[in-house]
């Protein structure tokens, strides 16, 4: 849950699909909560949190002896750095009902989740995949292009073609190496490449959403999720017609 300083609050919930022990997903959740603050652009941070062990290590208090727990504390100091100011503080969970209540939602197998919460699921310990760089036989695809210039400056040598990207990438933005779609749903949307795209049309379709949905329902279930890519509606159409045919050939 973030609070912005003119009292907006955004409410996000996060399944972790893989096993984990109390304190590592303390670390999944504050990483995801300080991800979600750099999408917003704080400058300033307050991290609640109910876990004293967890808080104490952030705030230099303890160490973090275990080697797990050592990984995740220098990712949330890597991230810590990129804000002007912070401070950590142990909140029970029985003080912060809200958090508490997102939590149990989380670990629910609740389907028609209220719109208000964004709700993401994390198949990987993010320890296992913050530092890795996509594969060289990645195929190039719309990314490419946009995260270039916003990294480099580069624009494409026809004039049309240049002042096409030039105005496309306002709509964008780089952090920490991946790119975010700007959205006027919080937090940004993560910008994915045709094979992710397929994972997350498969998933959102039959997997965490129980039920079988429509394209355009299709569409706005995997924005709520957090993702993007400029074909998502076609491509949901097309992979309900394909779903639905396959569905009349068998029976």
């Amino acid at each position: 849950m973030l609070q912005s300083p003119e009292g907006f609050m955004i409410e996000y919930a996060l399944k972790l699909d893989f096993l984990t022990t109390n304190n590592e997903a303390e670390y999944e959740a504050l990483i995801a909560g300080l991800g979600l603050a750099r999408a917003v652009r704080a400058k300033n941070l307050k991290v609640c949190g109910d876990s004293r062990l967890i808080v104490a290590q952030v705030n230099g208090e303890f160490e973090a002896k275990d080697d797990t727990m050592a990984k995740y504390l220098r990712v949330v100091k890597g991230i810590l750095t990129q804000f002007d100011e912070w401070y950590a503080q142990h909140v029970p969970r029985e003080e912060n009902t809200t958090a508490d209540a997102l939590s149990q939602f989380a670990s629910s197998e609740i389907d028609n989740y209220p719109r208000s919460i964004y709700f993401q699921v994390l198949k990987t310990p993010t320890i296992h995949v913050i530092n890795l760089i996509a594969p060289v036989g990645v195929a190039r695809c719309w990314i490419d292009p946009i995260k270039t210039h916003l990294e480099t400056g580069w624009l494409p040598d026809d004039a049309q073609e240049a002042r096409k990207l030039s105005v496309t990438t306002l709509r964008y933005s780089l952090i920490e190496g991946l790119l975010y779609k700007r959205s006027f749903i919080i937090p940004y949307l993560k910008c994915l490449r045709p094979l992710e795209a397929e994972d997350a049309l498969k998933e959102a379709h039959e997997g965490i959403c129980g039920q079988h949905l429509r394209g355009r329902a299709l569409t706005h279930k995997i924005t709520r999720f957090g993702f993007y890519w400029p074909t998502m509606l076609a491509d949901a159409k097309a992979y309900v017609k394909n779903v639905t045919d396959a569905r009349g050939t068998h029976q």
